[in-house]
Protein backbone atom coordinates (compact mmCIF):
# COMPACT_ATOMS: atom_id res chain seq x y z
CA UNK A 1 0.00 0.00 0.00
CA UNK A 2 2.72 2.02 0.88
CA UNK A 3 4.72 1.86 -2.57
CA UNK A 4 1.29 2.67 -4.41
CA UNK A 5 0.86 6.33 -3.08
CA UNK A 6 4.49 6.90 -3.16
CA UNK A 7 3.87 6.13 -7.06
CA UNK A 8 0.96 8.19 -6.55
CA UNK A 9 2.62 11.13 -5.83
CA UNK A 10 6.32 10.14 -8.41
CA UNK A 11 3.19 10.34 -10.90
CA UNK A 12 1.42 13.78 -9.50
CA UNK A 13 4.68 15.03 -9.68
CA UNK A 14 5.84 14.41 -13.25
CA UNK A 15 2.35 15.57 -14.03
CA UNK A 16 2.48 18.56 -12.70
CA UNK A 17 5.96 19.16 -14.22
CA UNK A 18 3.94 19.02 -17.80
CA UNK A 19 0.93 21.49 -16.83
CA UNK A 20 2.20 24.96 -17.90
CA UNK A 21 1.48 27.58 -14.94
CA UNK A 22 -0.68 30.37 -15.69
CA UNK A 23 1.24 34.31 -16.36
CA UNK A 24 -0.57 35.29 -13.43
CA UNK A 25 1.28 33.03 -11.44
CA UNK A 26 4.14 33.53 -12.28
CA UNK A 27 4.09 36.97 -12.16
CA UNK A 28 5.20 37.86 -15.07
CA UNK A 29 5.87 41.78 -16.92
CA UNK A 30 3.36 42.71 -18.93
CA UNK A 31 5.52 42.82 -22.07
CA UNK A 32 6.06 39.18 -21.42
CA UNK A 33 2.52 38.41 -21.31
CA UNK A 34 0.95 40.03 -24.38
CA UNK A 35 2.60 40.15 -27.76
CA UNK A 36 3.89 43.44 -28.98
CA UNK A 37 1.74 43.98 -32.30
CA UNK A 38 4.12 45.39 -35.07
CA UNK A 39 2.75 47.55 -37.81
CA UNK A 40 3.20 46.46 -41.30
CA UNK A 41 5.14 49.72 -42.90
CA UNK A 42 6.06 49.93 -46.48
CA UNK A 43 9.67 48.78 -47.23
CA UNK A 44 12.30 51.65 -47.51
CA UNK A 45 13.91 50.14 -50.93
CA UNK A 46 11.95 47.88 -53.17
CA UNK A 47 14.26 44.89 -54.54
CA UNK A 48 12.73 43.54 -57.83
CA UNK A 49 12.94 40.13 -58.03
CA UNK A 50 16.02 38.51 -59.83
CA UNK A 51 15.37 36.66 -62.48
CA UNK A 52 16.36 32.60 -62.07
CA UNK A 53 18.91 31.39 -64.10
CA UNK A 54 18.43 27.99 -65.66
CA UNK A 55 21.19 26.25 -63.61
CA UNK A 56 23.32 23.36 -63.99
CA UNK A 57 22.72 20.24 -62.02
CA UNK A 58 25.72 20.66 -58.91
CA UNK A 59 28.32 18.06 -59.00
CA UNK A 60 27.06 15.88 -56.38
CA UNK A 61 23.87 15.15 -58.49
CA UNK A 62 25.75 14.33 -61.98
CA UNK A 63 28.93 12.36 -60.80
CA UNK A 64 28.47 11.14 -57.17
CA UNK A 65 24.61 10.17 -57.13
CA UNK A 66 25.60 7.66 -59.89
CA UNK A 67 28.81 6.62 -58.89
CA UNK A 68 27.15 5.40 -55.91
CA UNK A 69 24.62 3.38 -57.81
CA UNK A 70 27.76 1.90 -59.73
CA UNK A 71 29.14 1.05 -56.25
CA UNK A 72 26.08 -0.97 -54.95
CA UNK A 73 25.12 -2.70 -58.08
CA UNK A 74 29.18 -3.70 -58.13
CA UNK A 75 28.86 -4.53 -54.23
CA UNK A 76 25.92 -6.82 -54.80
CA UNK A 77 27.09 -8.29 -57.46
CA UNK A 78 30.29 -9.62 -55.76
CA UNK A 79 28.07 -10.86 -52.87
CA UNK A 80 25.96 -12.80 -55.17
CA UNK A 81 29.22 -14.24 -56.70
CA UNK A 82 30.92 -15.30 -53.66
CA UNK A 83 27.96 -16.53 -52.19
CA UNK A 84 27.98 -19.16 -55.48
CA UNK A 85 31.49 -19.32 -55.68
CA UNK A 86 32.21 -19.93 -51.91
CA UNK A 87 29.53 -20.78 -49.65
CA UNK A 88 27.29 -22.86 -52.52
CA UNK A 89 30.03 -25.02 -53.61
CA UNK A 90 30.77 -26.32 -50.18
CA UNK A 91 27.36 -28.17 -49.44
CA UNK A 92 25.99 -30.93 -51.40
CA UNK A 93 22.37 -31.63 -51.47
CA UNK A 94 22.05 -35.19 -51.26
Amino acid sequence: MKQSVANFVRALAVLLLFVPAPLSVVNATPAMAEPAQIVAAEPAVVVPDAEEDEAEDPWTARFLAPAVVVIAVVAVGASAAYYVVRIRGRYRVV
